[in-house]
């Protein structure tokens, strides 16, 4: 037996800022259900989803509602938006819109008898409702029981084919919703706007649309572009432009949102922008987007993304270069071993990292696949930009107080031709050492053998602190 449900979307207060109104509420919602069947059809004020062949992927018609319902109250709280949503099902598509239809005029129940419908509940029959009255066809039953040829010549073979579709003798046909490859909206504003950050007014309706074709498509979104459009009359270009780009996939955007903003706060506009467009760059398929989850914000994937968004704000709000990262370089000199490089291009990286280690906690992957770099050296996490030279006891260097000695050495050579930022320093043999502070913790320190002075007196090592061992 065929599952039919309808959707009817209303806003019951006047939209606001960076909120929906009805046709964009029906549109996101249309979209949303894709996530849960392909056969989505947008027909008067309702969506219609024949969900007959998804019901044992999310487990019944109970379970897959209750996803269903909790996806749009996510995504319409995401979006500070008050939308109250009508549901009802039917073994038929207009069966299913006429008991919608019944809700909303606050009629008879959605378990009223399909042959006591009113004839106002079909849409092909309200161009008639007149003559209908007249003739005492109030319900679908009453039409019924006329002869057909009669109602045909009478009223057309559309109210016809209506009633055989409601009742199941014909197959429904509509054109399917299907969302496009890549998203690209544009509107236009209501006013002219001459200051960037009044721009994302403009900007949060069209993220909310660009989520609703995300959840559709069971898809993040990693990058975008945000494009105005600037007045033709004026002497400039005709367009400006930003793009946002993140580590990690993502559909609840309003992370995503805080950056544009961030960004906008940061332009001027040369010309006053009379229209928006919005356009996705880069997306990734989804596995917990599907029957697997029903959380709109993806549990599994928020853990340990938080810093990763915190990096993200601060490159968007103070400039790439002024918020940078530590990354380890394949290099045998200490002085070379780690660089500083602007922390949003390394994001990718650390969002890798920060995956692998989530991956190895789970038991059914096989951690034998996984390349794993070992070294029997231990090298410190932060090293000390010019090394620091120590007092010494006896034989023993001192660093706020006496030092313990943990492991060592470990001998590396030092000479010019392996340091050509310092060719003029003489060769030189180190010989590394961890040491424990009781003030300062664990120590790098390496001990370098010294020339001897034409006396030959003076000491025959210095020793150094080069770095710390978080």
């Amino acid at each position: 037996m065929r599952c039919w449900i309808a959707l009817h979307t209303s806003i019951p207060t006047e939209p606001g800022i960076g909120m929906l109104d009805e046709a964009d509420a029906q549109r996101a919602v249309a979209s949303m259900a894709l996530g849960f069947t392909p056969r989505v059809a947008l027909l008067d004020e309702a969506v219609l989803m024949d969900v007959t062949a998804s019901l044992r992927l999310f487990g019944g018609l109970a379970r897959l509602m209750q996803q269903l319902e909790q996806r749009l109250l996510a995504f319409f709280e995401s979006n500070h938006c008050s939308a109250l949503v009508r549901r009802s099902q039917g073994a038929t598509s207009l069966i299913a819109m006429a008991r919608l239809r019944m809700k909303a005029g606050q009629g008879a129940g959605p378990q009223q008898r399909v042959a006591d419908l009113p004839m106002h509940s079909l849409s092909a029959a309200r161009p008639h409702l007149g003559v209908l009255e007249r003739i005492g066809c109030r319900t679908w039953d009453d039409l019924l029981r006329l002869p057909r040829g009669g109602v045909a010549r009478r009223f057309g073979a559309e109210l016809l084919e209506a009633l055989d579709r409601a009742r199941g003798t014909v197959a429904d046909e509509y054109k399917w919703l299907v969302l496009p490859e890549h998203f690209e909206e544009k509107i236009e504003l209501d006013a002219l706007v001459i200051h960037a950050p009044a721009l994302m007014a403009g900007a949060l309706r069209l993220l909310a649309r660009l989520q609703a074709w995300l959840l559709g498509r069971q898809s993040g979104l990693s990058a975008l572009r945000l494009t105005w459009h600037l007045d033709k009359r004026r002497d400039v270009p005709p367009i400006g432009e930003l793009e946002v780009r993140t580590a990690q996939p993502a559909q609840d955007l309003r992370h995503v949102a805080r950056l544009v903003a961030e960004q906008l706060a940061q332009h001027k506009l040369p010309a006053p922008v009379h229209s928006l467009s919005l356009q996705s760059l880069v997306t990734e398929p989804l596995a917990d987007a599907a029957a697997a989850t029903a959380s709109l914000l993806m549990a599994e994937r928020k853990q340990g993304d938080s810093a990763l968004e915190l990096i993200e704000r601060l490159s968007a709000r103070l400039g790439e270069a002024q918020v940078q990262a530590w990354q380890p370089v394949a290099d045998h000199r200490p002085e070379h071993m780690q660089r500083w490089v602007p922390a949003q291009g390394a994001l990718k990286s650390i969002a890798a990292s920060a995956n692998l280690e989530r991956a190895r906690g789970k038991k059914d992957l096989k951690i034998s696949a996984i390349p794993v770099t070992r070294t029997e050296a231990l090298y410190p996490s932060w090293l000390l930009p010019q090394a620091l030279m120590l007092a010494v006891a006896g034989n023993s260097p001192v660093y706020q107080g006496k030092l313990v000695r943990l492991a060592g050495p470990q001998r590396l050579e030092a000479s010019g031709w392996l340091m050509p930022d310092l060719p003029s320093k003489p060769p030189a043999i180190r010989d590394y050492f961890i040491y424990r502070s009781q003030q300062a913790g664990l120590l790098w320190i390496y001990s370098e053998r010294l020339a001897l002075n034409s006396s030959g007196a003076g000491p025959r090592r210095a020793w150094f602190l080069h770095g710390f061992f978080a």
